[in-house]
């Protein structure tokens, strides 16, 4: 017999208050793992100017959900919404649903890149990447509106392309 779902896997358990809880334990690693990039993005600024970022010069592929769906190259990231305080960092996540839609959730800014705090990932969606954004010149990054290569607010972004099952709220916690 094939057990291909957590829901199947879990069936096998007779006792339904540990089939509950082995289920609560189990869900979030299940969907981080069924919700990956199969190819790298290779996120980029969209063009000189700009305010959003993009996919690199080839498709993009990823299973969200155990459904294979395809991201065009040099497909536009949403916009970013959110503001990061001059000489502060934060983070702007990008994922994909099973439709290819494409969201992004920004993060809670640190006064160092350590401090930074991810956002929540939201389930059944892959990570495409994500920015980091730290702000060195004469004011706030407000996404959106702040170009990512703008001289004047030096946002200092860095592209990271979603790594396969990466989640940073998946600790062991001391």
């Amino acid at each position: 017999m094939l057990l291909d779902t957590m829901v199947r896997y879990l069936s096998q358990v007779r006792d339904q208050l540990t089939q509950r809880s082995l289920r609560a334990l189990l869900e979030p690693v299940f969907d981080r793992m069924s919700s990956v990039a199969l190819s790298s993005p290779g996120l980029v600024i969209h063009g000189a100017g700009s305010t959003v970022a993009k996919t690199g010069a080839s498709d993009t592929y990823f299973i969200v959900n155990g459904i294979l769906v395809k991201i065009a190259a040099a497909t536009d990231m949403p916009a970013l919404a959110g503001t990061v305080t001059n000489a502060k960092f934060n983070v702007f996540c990008f994922f994909v649903d099973q439709a290819g839609t494409k969201t992004s959730l920004m993060g809670v800014e640190g006064a160092t890149l350590g401090a930074l705090k991810f956002p929540q990932f939201p389930k059944q969606k892959a990570l495409i990447g994500f920015i980091i954004v730290n702000p060195t010149g004469t004011g706030n990054f407000v996404g959106g509106t702040t170009a990512l290569d703008d001289a004047t607010v030096v946002p200092n972004v860095v592209y990271v392309n979603g790594p396969e099952g990466f989640d940073p709220y998946c600790l062991i916690g001391y």
